[in-house]
């Protein structure tokens, strides 16, 4: 009988041999060279490099504590990713302009992904409470917490996370456990008790469409 899946982490080579065979492309999310190694020697076609600076959850493979101590920045660790690995490489983390994708495309990655610098646009999901907080005065950095998941997530500072410093690593029944608390507290308009996922690079997010923010990320006007 096969394992049940994890929430995150690297698939057994087994699960990618199938994927693949079916005509999948597996892509990897990786935070460390270590992690790297053990993906793509399990037959990942390529690797989405996280860095630290990444917003909501780590792609880390454990949901330890140690596990979301700040890294090397992307472009550094991106560097020690293609060192130990050949596949291509996805670079993530405070990707919000055209200098930041230049620079992870000159530090070896074929291409970026971004979270962040869409969260403000009109297509967004994200609830308008979260959206205004990412420009409000109130909210000044981000940080990692175990608190409203149990996994390591990057969001905006506020008073869950600052209540909660010693959250255990308990995914997902940490997740379970405060969903309700999360959504009383998006019916109240209570930021401070919210998920408020963000990467570092959050306060250059704008509300301009989607589309504009592709054309300027890729060096177009908008």
């Amino acid at each position: 009988m096969r394992a049940p899946p994890r929430a995150c982490g690297c698939p057994e080579r087994g699960v990618i041999a199938e994927l693949r065979a079916a005509g999948s492309a597996v892509w990897v999310t990786v935070t460390t060279p270590d992690e790297a190694t053990l993906a793509a020697s399990s037959g990942a076609e390529g690797l989405c490099v996280q860095g630290p600076e990444a917003g909501a959850h780590r792609g880390t493979f454990s949901a330890a504590r140690g596990a979301g101590a700040p890294g090397p920045p992307l472009r550094r660790l991106l560097a020690d990713v293609a060192a130990v690995t050949g596949v291509p490489l996805i670079a993530a983390g405070a990707i919000m302009s055209r200098q930041d994708v230049t620079g992870a495309l000159a530090a070896g990655a074929v291409a970026v992904q971004c979270g962040t610098a869409f969260l403000r646009c009109p297509e967004s999901g994200a609830h308008p409470l979260h959206k205004a907080a990412l420009a409000g005065p109130r909210f000044t950095g981000t940080a990692v917490t175990w608190a409203f998941t149990g996994r390591p997530a990057r969001g905006l500072v506020n008073r869950f996370m600052l209540d909660h410093p010693d959250a255990p690593p308990g995914y997902p029944e940490v997740h379970f456990a405060t969903r309700p608390l999360r959504a009383a507290a998006a019916a109240a308009g209570d930021t401070g008790r919210m998920n408020l996922w963000a990467g570092e690079g959050y306060r250059t997010a704008t509300t301009r469409p989607a589309g504009e923010v592709v054309a300027l990320l890729s060096g177009g006007t908008g």
